[in-house]
């Protein structure tokens, strides 16, 4: 074991006698917005990077349209870094056919612990007549959900789930930018537009931090967008990470990939249940 004998900050951070830097809190990488956490004994996170060529099932499951002869999941061939390619149906009938989702295998993440956050980095090969979720959500991919949607006429929205954060591009709203969402316990956030619309086939990076109250504060490639989302999610509701690509109209496929998927909590102290 170590113990810190050169101390920063009243010996939260210092090394040991061996020089080993040390923190009781853990390490975060990268700048405001955009920050990678490791896991730690005071914090749960999953960064997946989708090297190999395979996306690993045991982590990940898929649930796709009634189009499945199109719709795919699988690691790109050649994606440098890894990239994960989410492929649409193409029947051109709207989500129900063509949509391709992607959760975890269970509900292990809650704002109720603290610092729950999910961020992404990827890239939409169309951005038209196409629906986009990148958040939370309160059911795994057993059946198609689309969390929280354009509700087809003007700037309003249907929300599917019961509990979801996260972002939505539906070209289907009268304002074609990416919407900042939430919904607690059946009832809808005030929804934001953030002001940014994706560009097709440039990268862009997404991430939410949700608070133990269950309120979201959003960045779209590492600038705050809005203001915090108040009562965005139930703070005590088991959630999965999810990703959502699919066609709303036009009989053509789309892509999505993704670069790396970040989720992280902050883990109960000791003494509790969980």
């Amino acid at each position: 074991m170590s113990r810190i004998l050169k101390s920063i900050m009243g010996r939260k951070l210092g090394l040991d006698h061996g020089n080993v830097l040390l923190s009781q809190k853990g390490f975060v990488s990268g700048d405001n917005g955009k920050q990678i956490a490791l896991p730690s004994p005071t914090r749960v996170a999953l960064f997946d990077d989708f090297i190999g060529d395979r996306v690993s099932t045991s982590v990940w499951q898929f649930v796709e349209g009634t189009d499945s002869a199109t719709s795919s999941a699988a690691i790109l061939t050649g994606g440098i870094g890894g990239v994960l390619r989410l492929t649409t149906g193409d029947a051109g009938t709207g989500l129900a056919a063509d949509t391709e989702q992607m959760t975890a295998n269970q509900l292990m993440w809650q704002a109720s612990n603290g610092g729950l956050s999910l961020q992404a980095r990827l890239k939409l090969s169309q951005i038209t007549e196409c629906y986009v979720f990148v958040g939370f959500t309160d059911t795994v991919a057993a059946s198609l959900e689309a969390p929280i949607m354009s509700a087809g006429s003007a700037d309003t929205f249907t929300t599917n789930a019961s509990d979801a954060v996260g972002f939505m591009f539906d070209t289907r709203m009268t304002t074609d930018n990416i919407w900042l969402t939430g919904v607690k316990a059946d009832v809808d956030a005030t929804h934001q537009n953030s002001g940014v619309a994706p560009v097709a086939a440039q990268y862009l990076t997404l991430r939410v931090d949700v608070d133990s109250s269950g309120n979201a504060t959003f960045y779209i490639n590492g600038v705050q967008r809005g203001t915090t989302l108040a009562n965005a999610i139930t703070a005590a509701t088991d959630l999965t990470p999810v990703v959502t690509v699919s066609k709303t109209a036009t009989a053509s496929s789309m892509t999505l990939d993704l670069d790396y998927l970040h989720i992280t909590m902050d883990r109960a102290a000791d003494g509790g249940a969980v």
